[in-house]
């Protein structure tokens, strides 16, 4: 994480604050950290001017992980395919859920659609067989036929204190709701997470019948797929995505993709590169 947690639970992130123990962060002055206990000797004796050095160290502190889930109509697009759907989302965010626990960061889920899902939520927690509950509640949590309004109401139940957040959702909302959730969620540390079908993205036959249905409100159309269908699908896929990321960065946010089917090493590469 590019900042430092505050806070007394120990945990896997180096904090503010400065303690005997935790990273070693470098070498002060003794008159700037008074505490004899930590004189380097071999970093005084090396001083040419005699002065006495000692050693300065960041402790580790937990943090809070957050998942705030999108359960909005679209989000559980063909439902009944494998490898999409409400399942990866699930899996997504138990691998969170495990992760902290491991690392001994608290975990927290949120959920809504058009308000906030009571049914989904688990307050902050440290307990072990949290993953487990998770996949649970969002694999068995079918999407509603609704908008996803009620995240920036759910984004009120979150902690006071910084977290590291990940804002998961396909991102079909209006763009001034985004611009209203991102900005709601200032103080912490918002990882956007967008969840992509490639069929919607015009990955599909050139040629053929093909039955298309409204990701939000159920509706099916018999469709006649042809190429200029087919580009033109995927060019508004892609000004869609353009215009996300500029969203995105121009907060300081940037997205992991979520396609089609969650690849956990796909997660790990992207959070070691932030």
């Amino acid at each position: 994480m590019r900042w430092r947690p505050r806070g007394e639970k120990p945990g896997a992130h180096p904090a503010r604050a400065e303690g005997g123990e935790g990273s070693f962060r470098g070498l002060l002055p003794l008159m700037a950290r008074p505490d004899p206990r930590r004189i380097d000797l071999r970093a005084t004796l090396r001083d040419p001017f005699d002065a006495v050095h000692v050693r300065s160290f960041a402790p580790r502190r937990a943090i809070t992980v957050a998942a705030l889930v999108d359960l909005s109509g679209s989000m559980g697009f063909d439902e009944a395919l494998p490898g999409h759907g409400p399942p990866e989302v699930a899996r997504f965010a138990a691998t969170l859920a495990a992760s902290a626990a491991a690392g001994g960061d608290a975990f927290t889920l949120l959920a809504a659609d058009d308000a906030p899902r009571e049914d989904i939520r688990i307050a902050p927690t440290h307990r072990r067989g949290i993953a487990q509950e998770v996949l649970s509640r969002l694999a068995h949590a079918p999407a509603s036929r609704r908008s996803a309004r009620g995240l920036l109401a759910a984004a009120e139940d979150l902690p006071r204190r910084r977290c590291l957040v990940f804002l998961v959702s396909d991102f079909l909302i209006p763009a001034a709701d985004l611009a209203d959730l991102l900005d709601a969620l200032w103080r912490h540390d918002v990882v956007p997470v967008v969840v992509r079908d490639s069929r919607t993205e015009g990955h599909v036959p050139a040629y053929g019948l093909m039955e298309a249905q409204d990701a939000e409100t159920g509706a099916r159309r018999l469709v006649v797929m042809r190429p200029s269908l087919r580009a033109r699908w995927r060019a508004q896929a892609h000004a869609r995505l353009e215009a996300l990321d500029a969203a995105f960065t121009a907060r300081g946010r940037h997205a992991f993709h979520l396609v089609d089917r969650f690849d956990p090493d796909a997660l790990h590469d992207f959070l070691a590169r932030r």
